[in-house]
């Protein structure tokens, strides 16, 4: 039978961080909320990123929320590029 944990707070050990996940973390199911600072290191693959300011190296999404303003590396059209793409594509 699964068990149920029911806290307000998790720290680790000595109550000075946070815990660590050697093993990882799987969330079945629902959103996870992070209210502050997501820091990742590796590489984010998520079917849906809904963020205000993201600083990112590789992301993989399948929709993408957000200014993005702080996302770089990008592909960067000039404007006969652009109009060439518009014409090929109609």
């Amino acid at each position: 039978m699964p068990s149920q944990i029911r806290v307000d707070e998790i720290t680790n050990l000595e109550g000075s961080a946070g815990p660590q996940f050697p093993f990882g973390v799987t969330i079945p199911s629902g959103n996870l909320v992070i209210n502050g600072d997501l820091n990742l290191t590796g590489v984010m693959t998520a079917g849906h990123v809904s963020a205000t300011n993201m600083t990112a190296g590789i992301v993989t999404a399948t929709t993408f929320e957000g200014d993005a303003s702080g996302l770089g590396g990008l592909p960067v059209l000039g404007e006969s590029k652009a109009i060439a793409f518009a014409i090929i594509q109609s």
